[in-house]
């Protein structure tokens, strides 16, 4: 049906490719590549001729080729839509191949501390063989040694591998960008990746490309191509000498109207995604909790080849002794198998050390809080509004009902609403109620034309557009010139002030011109009166010229005339969402200071600042102008920036400068933002969020975070869970910390004072799965507390592990030590008139299952940290993987004693156990506050 083009830029025209497919429907055989080739070499000619034509005809050719409407655009059927995506493809960029489970199954057996447990695993193995005891002592060791590790690495990748596919998910997001097309004489509003080629594209100040096309209308159009061509200039698109629009490319100025003529991977963009290699890069946090690991790990392996230096240095010099007494060791009299035997136990023990203590789960704890902290957001639009107007000499408050404008120049207003405009007005058959596009602003102007009688399409088609001046952001208006009969009407709108300064006139009911005169003060009073009530202030107003009298030259018809005729005052209201003074008061709960940094005045923005809970008062004290800011030094915007709670009349450039002072001043900055400009502000800032209904691609692609419905109480929520995140992972690091630190500290002691290994490798193992599984999901999960806002931020500087949590881990090893010491003096067990062999059994026992319990009443003490106890209990996945720790436990000694060397304990010692556990809890809590040690 279409043949098949890709638009390239002109350096590569003479590659264009082209493809056919016959509108008679035959398809091109291999044995009708003759054919094919002669077609292709006609439509080339074709394109090549078309290409020297003056570029009005040249893209009404194209369009003709792509079965376009340049003024209506495609059919909206999805039958032609659908056609054209099959014969020039779709608008998306394939993602790189995701990896397989297997291959991050792989990456897992390659992290630092999973090659530490396999070499341990594999060195504990081959000791066990050479040692050949019996089964109990041997196979299931190894068994329960590899079963450990690889579910270890199992869970790491597992969760790697969802953490992969959210990204994916978040990646396409990002590229899921709102952009208005025309279809069937309608402008619509359609997803990026749903263009296709023939569209129509209108193109705005801070849009980007969709789509590699080529333009025919073009006002003042510049464009960025740096992500492109790697060009830093600013290119002037015109539709004579370079008409070449590259998706991907960013709108920096001015508007146009684009013939997309590729899409997807036939773009330059598309083939630029598919050239750039494939990242795999960690996150900074994760990267630091990795080297807190690993540094511990190290600290680890020293200390366990401490031990066992110690433990052999003993044995060697006859220090060691048997049950009777005598040295384990005599030279001449101990056998070469008795001295290998000890020598293999005494380095199992050691790598046995290693994997407990080695805090592999400290990684998989923070994956599995990064998994469970993403997050879906509703979407939840709102709406600006025309609520106050002045026009035709009277002001209305109650734009509602429009009875209320009994004499303006109404037929001048809609002139000028429906020329003069971004946006568009779609009325669907059986559809009482209008579809309206564009800006917000522009929506709420557009409705209130709607209010007045006007029919949009009447009113554009009425008078031919001659010219656009595109809205300048920083001269704050925008305008467009008509052919009106034999005359022209230029119609501006833009910032009230700018436009009432440059009015001499005012349009009455019955169209006539009158001079403002003295009533200039009221109407400035107005505005005024609009600003403090939280408006945006606009103002329509139009200049008429005799034929032959219009501007002819851009700089003449960009220059806003000095005698315009006034023709509405404009107040605009854009409410605060619903829950955004809560959001904010919050946030100040928090230790969280809310700036708002905005283009309105300064009594609009100070109004809205009031409404919305930012500002308290109206002495002014926290209010700066961009212009006042910017007049300062660097050292002076340093030392005032912190007490800035708005800035007024500020420019992308201005939020810039605030955003570097208030980094200099020591705070961390999240800013957000929605349009191309904000970019370099989202860069700078240490956390960017992005809007994602209203922010451009540009702002998303740099941005850290996107907010799905726009909303601040969204933002104050992506706070909770950041926070939730980082109290998650403090909270577990402490506990795996605790853990190693404890288990190093008892083996130690025990080899070095006691003479004796006090656990054995199974039952080490066992530890390193109760702490890295049950223990990593037993903190990972809990809802979200409100509580945690009340909490002063993290510093940039601060350590995930304060100095008070190092505390809490030197008294539980100094409460675990001095258990063993009174253990070993038989103050506790009472075991002097036992059986050697048992009581050794019967201690180490004791002494495993002690410190499971330790392990358990640790998690709770925790917890309670931030929550009550009736909170914790209601936390399902916490007492889940309590109760499982537990009833393992119980199993294991129980039943499965033999498999880990251990006897069965009887009630009294089970208790005894029990209140080891809950002693460690107070010892670890008491002196110290309550949960102190989250200060952060």
């Amino acid at each position: 049906m279409f043949p098949q083009l890709m638009m390239l830029h002109p350096k590569t025209l003479k590659s264009l490719s082209v493809h056919l497919q016959m509108e008679s429907g035959t398809n091109v055989q291999d044995g009708d590549s003759g054919a094919h080739d002669r077609r292709s070499s006609w439509l080339c000619t074709s394109l090549m001729s078309w290409m020297s034509r003056p570029n009005d005809d040249a893209v009404g050719g194209l369009s003709t080729l792509l079965k376009t409407d340049l003024e209506r655009g495609i059919d909206r059927r999805d039958d032609e839509i659908l056609q054209r995506r099959q014969a020039f493809g779709s608008n998306t960029y394939p993602c790189k191949k995701g990896k397989t489970f297997w291959s991050f199954v792989w990456k897992a057996c390659q992290f630092p501390l999973s090659l530490v447990m396999i070499i341990a695993v594999v060195i504990n193995s081959i000791l066990l063989r050479i040692k050949r005891k019996a089964i109990h002592d041997g196979l299931y060791v190894e068994t329960c040694a590899i079963s450990a590790t690889v579910l270890d690495i199992i869970l790491r990748a597992f969760i790697e591998y969802k953490q992969s596919r959210q990204s994916e998910k978040a990646s396409e997001e990002k590229r899921n960008v709102p952009q208005d097309v025309i279809r069937g004489g309608r402008r619509l509003s359609v997803c990026t990746n749903d263009i296709v080629v023939g569209d129509i594209v209108p193109l705005k100040n801070g849009c980007q490309v969709p789509a590699d096309g080529i333009l025919f209308v073009a006002n003042s159009l510049k464009i960025d191509e740096q992500e492109i061509t790697g060009s830093h200039l600013i290119v002037q698109k015109d539709i004579l000498k370079d008409p070449f629009l590259l998706s991907g490319s960013k709108v920096i100025e001015g508007i146009g109207t684009m013939l997309v003529t590729s899409v997807g991977t036939n773009t330059e963009w598309g083939k630029k995604i598919e050239r750039q290699p494939e990242m795999d890069e960690e996150k900074p946090f994760q990267l630091y909790v990795k080297r807190l690991a690993i540094s511990a790990s190290w600290l680890v392996i020293m200390l366990a080849s401490i031990a066992c230096i110690v433990q052999l240095c003993r044995y060697f010099n006859g220090r060691t002794k048997n049950s009777d007494g005598t040295p384990m060791y005599i030279p001449g009299n101990t056998t070469l198998d008795e001295a290998i035997e000890f020598v293999i136990k005494s380095m199992s023990f050691g790598m046995g050390t290693i994997i407990v203590a080695v805090p592999v789960g400290l990684f998989i704890a923070v994956l599995l809080n990064l998994a469970n902290t993403t997050r879906k957001m509703m979407t939840d639009n709102a709406l600006m509004s025309v609520v106050d107007v002045w026009a035709g000499g009277i002001r209305v408050q109650h734009v509602e009902d429009v009875s209320h404008f009994p004499s303006i120049p109404t037929k001048l207003i809609i002139e000028g609403i429906a020329q003069n405009t971004n946006g568009s007005v779609v009325f669907e058959t059986g559809v009482t109620e209008p579809e309206v596009y564009g800006s917000p602003t522009e929506q709420a102007i557009l409705n209130w034309g709607n209010k007045l009688g006007m029919k949009f399409d009447e009113a554009r088609s009425g008078s031919p557009v001659l010219h656009v001046i595109p809205f300048n952001p920083k001269k704050k208006y925008g305008g467009v010139a008509l052919q009106v009969g034999t005359g022209h009407h230029i119609h501006w709108k833009g910032s009230a002030k700018v436009i009432l300064n440059s009015c001499q006139w005012y349009m009455d009911g019955a169209n006539n011109r009158i001079a403002i005169g003295g009533q200039r003060r009221e109407m400035e009073g107005i505005i005024g009166d609009m600003s403090m009530r939280g408006m945006r202030c606009a103002a329509l107003a139009y200049h008429s010229y005799e034929p032959g009298s219009l501007p002819t030259t851009d700089e003449e018809l960009c220059t806003l005339p000095q005698d315009l005729v006034l023709l509405a005052i404009i107040g605009i209201k854009d409410p605060c969402r619903p829950g955004t003074r809560d959001a904010v008061e919050l946030c100040k709960y928090g230790g969280i200071k809310v700036c708002m940094v905005t283009e309105d005045e300064v009594s609009t923005a100070q109004a809205m600042a009031m409404e919305c809970g930012i500002l308290r008062d109206t002495s002014g004290e926290h209010i700066r102008t961009a212009a006042q800011f910017c007049d300062l030094t660097d050292l002076e915007r340093e030392q005032i920036s912190g007490d800035i709670l708005v800035l007024a009349q500020a420019s992308p450039e201005d939020s810039l400068l605030f955003v570097k002072a208030l980094k200099r001043k020591g705070y961390v900055v999240a800013a957000t933002g929605m349009g191309i400009h904000d970019t370099k502000t989202l860069h700078v800032a240490d956390v960017s969020l992005a809007m994602g209904i209203g922010g451009t691609a540009a702002a998303k692609e740099n941005s850290d975070i996107i907010i799905l419905d726009d909303s601040f109480a969204t933002i104050v929520k992506v706070i909770q869970w950041c926070r939730y995140l980082y109290t998650n992972i403090q909270r577990y690091v402490l506990f795996r910390l605790t853990v190693s630190v404890s288990a190093v500290a008892i083996c130690v002691v025990e080899v070095v004072f006691y003479n004796a290994f006090p656990l054995n490798a199974v039952q080490l193992l066992l530890l390193n799965l109760i702490v890295d599984i049950f223990g990593a999901l037993a903190l990972a999960y809990r809802p979200s507390a409100r509580k945690l806002m009340g909490k002063p931020p993290v510093g940039i500087r601060d350590h995930l592990v304060t100095k008070t949590m190092w505390f809490k881990i030197v008294i539980q090893v100094i409460y675990l030590v001095l258990l063993l010491a009174l253990i070993h003096s038989d103050s506790i067990l009472k075991l002097d008139h036992g059986q050697t062999a048992d009581t050794e059994k019967l201690k180490n026992t004791f002494i495993f299952n002690s410190l499971v319990f330790c392990l358990v009443f640790n998690e709770f003490e925790i917890r309670s940290g931030d929550q009550t106890l009736k909170e914790i209990l209601r936390d399902n996945m916490f007492i889940v993987t309590i109760t499982s720790t537990i009833i393992f436990q119980i199993i294991l000694i129980e039943f499965l004693g033999i498999f880990i060397y251990a006897v069965r304990l009887d009630l009294k010692k089970w208790l005894i156990s029990i209140l080891v556990g809950f002693l460690s809890q107070v010892a670890t809590r008491f002196p110290l506050e309550a949960y102190q040690y989250y200060r952060h």
